[in-house]
């Protein structure tokens, strides 16, 4: 067995190691996808599975995967959903099929995150984050070119070589939406680490400045709205916790200029610098399809009912109806509307059958081999998985997922649970988004990695640490 090669003094020292090299496969999978290895694309679409189940085993072995308690209520999650999943299925030969890449797509990241929280300490995490740092320069210069080039040139091309035009790059993934999730953790590393410093001198202003601005000119060039709605969620958490966390005032000064003062000067000279890049971003703010939406089939308008009271004579009080047009709004902000689409998915429940059409029944890689589109795929996860299994269990399973994202949310801003808050807060908006509407459970691809990785590093701040508090 190769496990017994690899029982070395220090088991946890090696697995970090395996871990870190395994999100670096996951950047480099992309890149043989669509440039390298073009005609293995499906081969390497499923290495990773091998990686992972010897991670998991070598994770076993030691006993780092299944101490904590957490890890009971997750592999409990993982069976229940397996049996409610399995069974909109008729179980022939394309149904077991479609069983086990369904559960593929919900489940094969979620051990990761268990491994890391038993594995990682505060102080790998910040190593872990500050690597991240270096990673945003050949990811800046990767983008602009991708974005300079036309179509039919090898930087823009992809496995299947329609992949995206340069108008939205794709770096090195095979699609857009895993690129709009890598910039956002990459920009919740970035706040981590400039935020938690306990010195900046001037040499680390400019690297921090120099930092800044590339990001921002990377939110211009991808032209997505998740980066602006989101990210602007991360740099405003990122100033309230800077505003009240106690620090030396020069400091705190210095952490203020880079949200406050330095990254909208980089927004605005990056727009300057790519006008055209930017005028088109801007357009795409809302150009949803809002008229398709679950929201608005169901909900054409809402009337409410406010108070309208005479501060001058207390005995009088004139009641109005102000009605809201939930069509008209949308037509204006439907990005916004997208967002609360996904997260009103009540509106999807009429339309959903008991038990479901099965797990993973629409995700890509199934409605792929069923020939069988009957979901609104990746940008809608919660209504696809309420048609997957079922109102029965597919309500408790999101509204798990939202019990979840509020409970770290009020551990992390009512306890002292979490002595690393500012350092942590990035990451908290990051998982927050991707356990609300990002599409974890749709594809296994870097997108659901990602986010159970940032999970796992976020709840290994529960962790007992020696370290100084932030």
């Amino acid at each position: 067995m190769i496990l017994s090669y690899l029982d070395i003094k220090n088991p946890k020292e090696t697995l970090k190691k395996i871990i870190i090299f395994f999100y670096i496969y996951m950047i480099v999978e992309g890149m043989l996808r669509k440039w390298f290895l073009p005609f293995l694309n499906k081969e390497i679409y499923f290495l990773k599975d091998f990686f992972l189940i010897f991670i998991y085993l070598y994770a076993y072995k030691y006993n780092f995967l299944l101490k904590k308690k957490i890890s009971k209520f997750l592999i409990f999650l993982i069976i229940t959903s397996l049996i409610f999943g399995s069974i909109g299925y008729s179980f022939n030969k394309l149904d077991i099929l479609s069983f086990i890449l369904g559960s593929r797509s919900y489940w094969l990241f979620a051990p990761l995150f268990l491994i890391i929280i038993h594995v990682f300490s505060f102080e790998d995490v910040k190593k872990f984050v500050r690597i991240n740092l270096y990673f945003i320069f050949p990811y800046y210069i990767l983008v602009i070119l991708q974005s300079h080039f036309p179509a039919d040139k090898f930087i823009n091309s992809g496995y299947n070589s329609i992949v995206q035009t340069p108008d939205r790059p794709s770096a090195y993934f095979t699609y857009i939406t895993q690129n709009t999730y890598y910039f956002l953790f990459l920009l919740s590393c970035f706040y981590s680490h400039s935020l938690t410093q306990t010195f900046i001198n001037k040499k680390k202003f400019i690297f921090l400045i120099i930092l800044n601005f590339l990001l921002m000119g990377v939110m211009i060039l991808l032209k997505s709205r998740a980066c602006y709605v989101f990210g602007g969620a991360i740099i405003i958490y990122s100033l309230y916790i800077t505003l009240i966390i106690r620090q030396e005032l020069n400091l705190k000064i210095k952490k203020l200029l880079i949200v406050l003062i330095i990254t909208p000067v980089s927004f605005g000279i990056n727009s300057s610098l790519f006008e055209d890049q930017y005028v088109k971003s801007v357009e795409r703010i809302n150009t949803d399809e809002w008229e398709k939406t679950a929201l608005i089939a169901n909900s054409p308008s809402i009337d409410l009912v406010i108070p309208n009271i005479n501060l001058f004579n207390s005995n009088t009080q004139e009641i109005k109806a102000l009605k809201i047009d939930l069509r008209d709004f949308c037509s204006r902000n439907s990005s916004v509307c997208r967002v609360i689409n996904e997260l009103y998915y009540i509106t999807s429940i009429k339309n959903t059958s008991k038990f479901g059409e099965g797990i993973g029944a629409g995700t890509s890689i199934v409605t792929y081999i069923k020939k069988d589109k009957t979901f609104i795929l990746g940008e809608a996860e919660n209504h696809r998985i309420l048609g997957e299994l079922g109102y029965l269990y597919g309500n408790m399973f999101i509204l798990l997922k939202f019990l979840i994202v509020i409970y770290l949310n009020l551990i992390f801003l009512f306890t002292n649970r979490v002595r690393n808050k500012l350092f942590y807060f990035p990451l908290l908006i990051f998982v927050s988004v991707s356990f609300l509407i990002g599409p974890i459970t749709y594809t296994t691809s870097f997108i659901s990695f990602i986010c159970w990785f940032a999970l796992g590093l976020l709840i290994s701040s529960f962790n007992k640490h020696d370290n100084k508090s932030y």
